[in-house]
């Protein structure tokens, strides 16, 4: 709706995210690049745009159909000169191949292997050599990182090697098929396997969670968090999988857990001083994760932690304590209407039927045709 609005003239203006404007086919005439400093995640400091994104960015400007030209303005505090100078007369950097990084390279050697059980170590390096990186990157130096990364899965028993051939165990066929870095996955089984039976591992399972490589935004503690995060590793002590320090945590972990203990956004905000896109985003990874973890222990065998893991999950996607989690299965109940709801005495599915619609309707956040939607959600339950 947005796209064709604004085509047709009826969105004069649109803010968009850097991924939108550079990557969506949303051509208007005019681009404003309100600021040239971006977030570098890496140095953890605001740094210049490159020319390459600039250029990106300010080829949305101008529609052929309807524009003669199209207009691109940069906001900045330098001078006009310079800026002229860098971004509009300046060469785009070269684009640099990241797979022939670690990461990035298991990953994908892993994958290679899986969809070509059989492959012969002399064709995996023929097709990462017909990649940009192949090009980019000396044979030898190339061959090496393979070599590295084959043995790190073959060590791990993500593949097995028969002779000169590979193939992939279940364990790598899983990793691959969740599509996360073999290094979390090799994190999450070693946490799942020393998990204890019958004991509930709620903190434990969020630290794995928020330490991996893969979860993100990973926010740095501050000097007040440790007292308030050496409180809550001590007071959940037995949740943990193993022993651990604050400072094996970030601001994250104790994000999620007060996102869990029901925190609203702007405690979260005030106390934490993350904002409510950044928690979504959290709240997003954590349960994708969380899924990735489940897939792993029942694949492992272990059917005693999959309810639990499973409770977790909802939980997280909610943002509710334990108790709620039999409320939210009925559509139009989130975690403030399963709060009321508890708080007037309705705990669970047999109290929802129980209740006469007109009470229900009665009880703040809820009204007569939120009722007469839960009573129907209700029958498909049962």
């Amino acid at each position: 709706m947005i796209e064709s609005e604004f085509r047709n003239g009826k969105i004069k203006l649109l803010a968009s995210t850097p991924t939108l404007a550079a990557g969506v086919n949303l051509p208007a005439r005019r681009v404003v690049i309100s600021n040239i400093a971006r977030y570098d995640v890496k140095s953890g400091t605001n740094k210049p745009i490159s020319v390459l994104e600039y250029k990106q960015l300010c080829g949305r400007a101008g529609r052929p159909q309807y524009d003669k030209y199209g207009e691109a303005i940069i906001v900045g505090n330098s001078n006009t000169s310079d800026l002229i100078d860098y971004y509009i007369n300046g060469t785009p950097e070269p684009i640099k191949s990241q797979l022939a990084d670690d990461r990035a390279l298991r990953t994908h050697i892993l994958s290679h292997i899986v969809t070509n059980p059989g492959i012969k170590s002399e064709d995996v390096f023929d097709f990462f050599l017909k990649t940009l990186a192949g090009l980019q990157t000396r044979k030898n130096t190339l061959k090496f990182a393979i070599d590295i990364s084959k043995r790190f899965l073959l060590n791990e028993e993500l593949i097995v090697q028969k002779g000169d051939r590979f193939a992939a165990t279940e364990f790598g066929k899983k990793v691959s098929m969740l599509y996360i870095d073999p290094i979390t996955a090799i994190y999450f089984k070693r946490g799942i396997e020393t998990a204890s039976e019958n004991r509930n591992h709620t903190l434990g399972f969020l630290h794995l969670v928020t330490a991996s490589e893969e979860f993100f935004p990973k926010f740095s503690l501050r000097n007040k968090d440790h007292e308030v995060l050496s409180t809550l590793l001590e007071n959940h002590s037995s949740e943990l999988i193993e022993p651990i320090s604050e400072y094996d945590c970030s601001r994250s972990l104790l994000a999620i857990q007060s996102w869990l203990n029901e925190s609203s956004e702007v405690h979260l905000s005030d106390s934490l001083n993350i904002e409510s896109g950044d928690m979504h985003r959290l709240v997003e990874t954590a349960d994708w994760l969380v899924y990735c973890l489940y897939e792993i222990a029942k694949l492992l065998g272990r059917s005693d932690l999959l309810e639990q893991i499973a409770t977790l999950r909802k939980r997280i996607t909610y943002g509710i304590k334990e108790e709620l989690v039999e409320l939210v299965q009925i559509k139009g109940i989130g975690r403030i209407r399963a709060r009321k709801l508890y708080d007037h005495g309705i705990k669970n599915l047999e109290d929802l039927h129980a209740i006469p619609t007109k009470k229900l309707a009665e009880i703040d956040k809820i009204g007569p045709i939120i009722a007469d939607n839960i009573k129907s959600q209700l029958k498909k339950v049962r």
